[in-house]
């Protein structure tokens, strides 16, 4: 595989990767912000979104309100790695290329994405830990479904 290549294919991994991530942190972010109330989510969606339909409706506004709230705190912090991600590939073209300089700032950016996703996990377990042990377990099953990729979910898992 020629030098022209392996950089044509690098670069389209990279635009595909920004897309998605892109898409992905848009949705979550900002999708309930742009229509001014959350979607109604029993068809599908985000399994840490989708998990509010099996709440009754006062949990479900408080679930979705601490979601919001913990996507705002760590936004700031996608939005670094995002521009960490973009500068690292952006050196591809430097001559001499440092690869070691960009794995490490691609893992920096792995790494505060883990974080913010670690915070957003943590604060799911906060606002659950103060539920009564049957919504928990339904929520617990909620999260525990695969992401809905189009066409039917399948069934939950079986209860412990």
């Amino acid at each position: 595989m020629n030098r022209r290549t392996l950089f044509i294919l690098l670069f389209a991994s990279l635009a595909l990767n920004l897309f998605v991530l892109g898409a992905v942190a848009g949705i979550y972010l900002f999708g309930p912000r742009m229509h001014g109330h959350p979607p109604d989510l029993r068809g599908g969606g985000p399994a840490m979104i989708a998990a509010a339909a099996g709440l009754s409706g006062p949990q479900r506004d408080d679930y979705r309100a601490a979601l919001r709230l913990e996507a705002q705190k760590v936004a700031p912090q996608l939005r670094e790695a995002r521009q960490i991600r973009r500068d690292a590939w952006m050196r591809l073209g430097a001559e001499p290329v440092d690869p070691a300089a960009i794995n490490a700032d691609l893992e920096r950016a792995r790494t505060l994405e883990l974080a913010a996703r670690a915070d957003v996990d943590r604060a799911i377990l906060d606002f659950a830990a103060k539920l009564p042990a049957a919504d928990r377990g339904r929520l617990g099953q909620a999260l525990a479904q695969p992401p809905h990729r189009g066409g039917r979910r399948g069934p939950p898992p079986p209860a412990p």
